[in-house]
């Protein structure tokens, strides 16, 4: 009997839990399922939820709000969420490697503008979720909860990544948006050669030796270290503009 309901759970099998929370980390029936969302206590991936602005999205409320047709920019829209995607990229590797960075395309109230983050270190997504969780982007309070996501291929649309998803925007799958392979290696980089840095300030407690100190405080003492960032970012508690560049 163990056997079998380890082998249905979070299946269409399950007749108690889930599969699209177990599998997505989000449900079209939200709360009123009649099927059990079991939300972990903690887990290597974040989710924050609704925090992109999806341009289709912004060109249905501009129409509503014109009465009059708006056509979306897409080469505007694309660049947005680059800008977007590298915003975030870089503020999460602050708290740690990342393993992964999913932003959803789904046009479905339930996840729409949702963002996955999976981070190789249990430790290091608790630490996001603790300062990130309640602080203000774009000027909306971000909403950010453990995911129970491990996995990203059973997330995933197969038809979407193939181009062929007949339930455009609204499948219950994820619908990851593409970003070109080269962007994401810059930033794995970038926050590679930031994060020796902090350490060899850590170590040192010295700058480059021909150059001024990053950060630094009026007493020459360094503001580089994460630890005292996250702590005095918890200090200051929710409605903290977090001002990550847009």
């Amino acid at each position: 009997m163990a056997k079998h309901l380890a082998r249905i759970h979070g299946t269409e099998e399950d007749k108690v839990n889930c599969p699209f929370y177990f599998k997505i980390g989000a449900c079209r029936h939200s709360d009123r399922c009649s099927r059990l969302h079991h939300r972990p206590a903690f887990s290597p991936t974040i989710l924050i939820k609704h925090v992109y602005r999806h341009p289709v999205r912004l060109a249905e409320l501009q129409q509503a709000a014109t009465a009059g047709e708006t056509v979306i920019d897409e080469q505007k829209a694309m660049e947005d969420f680059l800008c977007f995607f590298e915003d975030f990229f870089l503020e999460l590797s602050k708290f740690g490697r990342i393993d992964a960075l999913h932003v959803c395309d789904n046009l479905g109230d339930h996840m729409i503008g949702h963002v996955y983050c999976k981070f190789f270190n249990e430790e290091d997504a608790s630490d996001a979720l603790q300062v990130m969780n309640g602080r203000y982007y774009d000027g909306r309070r971000m909403e950010v909860e453990f995911s129970p996501v491990t996995d990203f291929r059973e997330a995933r649309c197969r038809d979407f990544d193939e181009d062929v998803c007949s339930r455009g925007g609204f499948c219950n799958f994820l619908h990851v948006k593409p970003v070109p392979p080269a962007l994401i290696r810059s930033l794995e980089e970038e926050s590679e050669v930031d994060d020796v840095e902090k350490k060899t300030i850590d170590v040192t407690g010295n700058g480059r030796n021909d150059e001024p100190e990053r950060g630094n405080d009026e007493n020459g003492e360094s503001g580089n270290d994460l630890e005292s960032q996250v702590e005095s970012l918890v200090e200051a508690g929710p409605g903290v503009d977090l001002g990550l560049g847009l």
